[in-house]
């Protein structure tokens, strides 16, 4: 019953209104595929994209919204709520830690 709940969480999360909205978000990866590319260096971790953000912006990731391959280029997409108290999203360069866009 546990694994059906769990399944069924990950694909809301894939599925999440937020990337659907977006109409641009394809493939994004399990958590193994993250792990995988993590150690292969292909990404950051997700914690070292994190740091330059937080002292930048203040405040916290409210939500992760996952990891996608857009164009070729994976991006982490997270929601983050500002120290002033504003939810904004942001995309960020999975290779590199740059952030392509903030909405």
């Amino acid at each position: 019953m546990k694994r059906i709940i769990f399944s069924i969480c990950l694909g809301v999360i894939a599925l999440s209104p937020t990337a659907l909205a977006q109409g641009q978000w394809s493939n994004s990866f399990t958590a193994d595929d993250a792990r995988n590319a993590r150690e292969r260096g292909e990404i950051l971790p997700l914690k070292d994209i994190l740091r330059p953000i937080e002292s930048r912006y203040g405040g916290e990731m409210r939500r992760f919204v996952g990891l996608f391959d857009r164009n070729g280029r994976k991006v982490y997409v997270i929601d983050w709520t500002t120290r002033q108290g504003e939810l904004v999203q942001f995309t960020i360069n999975a290779q590199n830690g740059q952030i392509i866009s903030v909405s």
